[in-house]
């Protein structure tokens, strides 16, 4: 195994989602690649999680039930320790409000909209954040 598989070992992504398939589909494909996955079917759930956790990528959707991605941003960023964790949206909503509120808050590194992407690319996304991060801390 190389140093860039381990590095990938040791990264946990938090993916909430209220959709049971792109739960099963994205958790395996992510695992395929060595990160370690934790689900939540609400962005209470995944709020809980995210803070027991600390995560170090949430994948987030934004028409959930309890809990919309748009409150669970808004607590991520209250909390200063919780707010430094990447968030990328994995959303079907595609429309130009809804761009700019997920951009007024200032959170989320990328808006992917579903039906326009793989679950490849949502992983190499996410490497290229967590590369990114790391250039950060060096």
């Amino acid at each position: 195994m190389d140093e860039e598989e381990q590095l990938l070992q040791k990264k946990t992504i938090c993916i909430i989602d209220d959709d049971p398939d792109i739960l099963t589909m994205y958790r395996l494909r992510f695992e395929q690649d060595g990160y370690f996955v934790l689900v939540a079917v609400n962005g209470e759930t995944g709020l809980t999680l995210v803070r027991s956790a600390h995560p170090d990528v949430i994948i987030l959707d934004i028409h959930m039930p309890q809990m919309d991605g748009i409150s669970v941003l808004s607590e991520l960023n209250r909390d200063p320790e919780l707010a430094q964790i990447p968030v990328i949206i994995l959303s079907n909503n595609n429309s130009d409000q809804m761009f700019q509120k997920i951009s007024d808050l200032g959170t989320a590194r990328y808006y992917i909209v579903k039906t326009m992407t793989t679950p490849q690319k949502v992983v190499d996304i996410v490497t290229e954040v967590l590369a990114n991060d790391s250039k950060g801390e060096e």
